[in-house]
């Protein structure tokens, strides 16, 4: 059922909630900048492609070994504040990879140690931020909030990089400015958290257990013991498989198919992250989880029916940028749309004592996924070409769904 007109949008009409989406907006637009900075700087300090791989494996991987832990963590104590503290370090982190390559005295070695760091915290911070969003706004606006936090996250992914092409033209001697970023970013998000009136906190009907090992067990095993949870990981999963490499490898699919000159790729990627601000809002405006299930499981069909149909039509139509930008367009919507969808089914429906446990998983699994799904791509690439390498993503995709609705009914 489609909410009434007066909840449209209704996050935005709570103070405390404007206040965080606009500081968490300006810090993740600088948190791009950092991080395609520290990129641009490795390759141009080193020329070497197995240092920019390591640096950003390093910037994954730590996630992947803490979130179990840190969301477990994240249930049994006050996820705002263990959010604050991430944060906090996070900036004196950032200042300190700023102050040292400033005085000349950064390495690809040390920076790899600084991007680990950041990594380890972002695996805290996320169980915490994912788990406290109920309490950013009421009860019936909440998926709307949801909603929003993608269109900003994915207009921040768009003007990151455009920021961070300006830092660039400056050379190298700006690198520090570009490493500070982040933690400038991150210190106006923390001085927008300490002005907002949080919800009150929702009754769980368990208590925390005093076994650490025995909640991180939970929190792995209810992502597949609760259907909802299994579900909508799923989808959000065959989403990350398609998305990651499109994205990714966006500059070698726009050489491929001859769409733009070199310097102007982005335009694809802009057409691809528009299509997933739309999609936020609309499903801002509905505002309301009811009979997403059944949506989403539909879009993801379309989904894989655009893609597949994107890559067959560029073999044809080689050079028809206008054709790619509107495909591009509709594929952005398409995968915010079942992403963003199902973390509104999730949010809402999640027990409030196992929040950051399935929530900061879920993450996690999209992060690893995602990344496998861009080295397969690329591997396969190499091995035959760009329509074959992202058909055979469909191929995985359909395979998996398949397999999950034989399990489901079994």
């Amino acid at each position: 059922m489609e909410a009434n007109k007066s909840q449209r949008f209704g996050a935005l009409r709570e103070q405390s909630y404007r206040l965080f989406l606009a500081g968490y907006g300006f810090s993740y637009t600088l948190y791009w900048v950092t991080l395609l900075a520290i990129g641009w700087w490795v390759w141009e300090t080193t020329q070497s492609a197995t240092w920019v791989g390591f640096i950003y494996f390093c910037d994954l991987f730590p996630a992947v070994l803490v979130t179990p832990w840190a969301s477990a963590i994240a249930d049994r104590s006050d996820r705002f504040k263990l959010l604050k503290t991430v944060l906090w370090i996070q900036v004196f982190s950032g200042l300190a990879l700023a102050a040292v390559a400033a005085l000349g005295n950064l390495t690809p070695q040390i920076l790899a140690a600084f991007v680990f760091l950041e990594g380890a915290l972002i695996g805290f911070s996320q169980p915490a931020f994912f788990g406290m969003i109920n309490r950013l706004v009421s009860k019936p606006n909440l998926s709307a909030a949801v909603a929003l936090n993608t269109s900003v996250s994915q207009a921040s992914y768009t003007l990151g990089p455009l920021i961070a092409a300006f830092f660039f033209s400056f050379g190298l001697w700006i690198a520090p400015l570009a490493f500070a970023a982040n933690a400038i970013g991150t210190l106006v998000y923390l001085v927008c958290l300490t002005k907002i009136e949080l919800q009150p906190v929702p009754v769980s009907n368990k208590k925390a257990s005093a076994d650490l090992k025995g909640d991180i067990i939970e929190g792995i095993s209810a992502l597949w013991a609760s259907k909802l949870a299994l579900r909508a990981t799923v989808l959000i999963l065959a989403v990350a498989i398609l998305q990651r490499p499109l994205i990714s490898l966006m500059p070698g699919i726009n050489s491929y198919f001859d769409l733009f000159s070199a310097s102007n790729y982005t335009f694809l990627t802009a057409s691809f992250m528009v299509g997933s601000i739309v999609a936020g809002l609309v499903l801002a405006n509905r505002n309301n989880e009811q009979g997403l299930e059944g949506i989403t499981l539909k879009v993801i069909f379309a989904l894989m029916g655009l893609y597949a149909a994107f890559f067959l039509l560029m073999n044809v139509l080689s050079g028809y940028w206008f054709v790619a930008v509107g495909m591009l367009f509709a594929i952005g919507f398409t995968s915010a749309f079942v992403w963003s969808g199902n973390n509104i089914i999730l949010q809402n429906k999640i027990p409030e004592h196992l929040r950051s446990r399935v929530l900061g998983n879920n993450f996690m699994l999209t992060r690893a996924i995602g990344a496998i799904a861009v080295i397969l791509s690329g591997f396969l690439v190499d091995l035959y070409n760009f329509p074959t390498a992202m058909m055979s993503l469909v191929g995985i995709v359909l395979v998996a769904l398949f397999i999950f609705r034989s399990l489901k009914t079994t």
